[in-house]
């Protein structure tokens, strides 16, 4: 009889309930293993999820504000051209300071961990530029006007940034960009993009009306290869945090 009562006191103090579905108080204090990693919440391509820090982390504060520093520097040279120059140029300029103004913002959300600007519209603003382009691209050639083959490059940029902001990526893809990003990296700086030697036009047709779009001087070609070195770090650093 003692023993009964006993029983029953004991089983009727939920902390030492012998119940499977009902856990000790106690459980909520074990944290699990360690995985070693960290996550980091980011808008943009991993809008909506965690970013597991699986690889090395090549976004450390230092260095983000390294490529903020550099981008707002290229923008406000970009801005300055845009504001200068006219016709071709200036949509020229217009997409890359498109690129840099969302660039930045990329790289402001790794440190600062911004949300306001949500991922799905970048990559709706970026689609309507490529297909700008692009359209325009296919126009000049119709009428036999040719054009730039920087356009191509601002092309491939356009369309690299639907990518940057998608949800999904594939390996494959972002080291192709990753490697192609360095070489034109690699290009800008040994001076080797210039279309002002006539040579760079695209599409048949009367070279008369051909536009260069290029700047043959070292500054403009250290923006250019400030641009594409930052999305080719991006790409890389948030493909090795998945």
């Amino acid at each position: 009889m003692y023993l009964s009562t006993l029983a029953a006191a004991v089983f009727a103090d939920g902390s030492m309930s012998p119940n499977p579905m009902n856990p000790s108080p106690m459980g909520s204090m074990n944290p699990g293993p360690m995985t070693g990693g960290s996550a980091m919440p980011v808008d943009g391509a991993m809008s909506g999820g965690m970013m597991s820090m699986s690889g090395p982390d090549l976004l450390p504060p230092l260095v983000t504000w390294l490529w903020l520093i550099a981008l707002a520097a290229v923008l406000v040279f970009h801005c300055s051209h845009l504001v200068r120059m006219g016709g071709q140029h200036r949509w020229f300029h217009a997409s890359h300071i498109l690129m840099l103004v969302s660039m930045l913002y990329m790289y402001a959300s790794m440190e600062f961990h911004w949300k306001w600007l949500p991922a799905s519209l970048q990559a709706i603003v970026f689609g309507l530029s490529t297909a700008a382009i692009l359209v325009w691209m296919i126009y000049r050639f119709v009428q036999r006007k040719p054009f730039s083959y920087l356009w191509i490059l601002a092309l491939i940029m356009q369309a690299a940034m639907i990518y940057m902001w998608l949800p999904d990526w594939l390996p494959v893809l972002t080291w192709a960009l990753v490697v192609y990003y360095g070489l034109e990296t690699i290009a800008w700086l040994a001076g080797l993009v210039n279309d002002t030697s006539g040579k760079g036009a695209v599409g048949p047709g009367d070279r008369s009306g051909f536009v260069a779009l290029a700047h043959p001087s070292l500054k403009a070609n250290v923006s250019m290869a400030i641009m594409a070195a930052s999305m080719g770090y991006m790409f890389a650093a948030m493909q090795l945090m998945r």
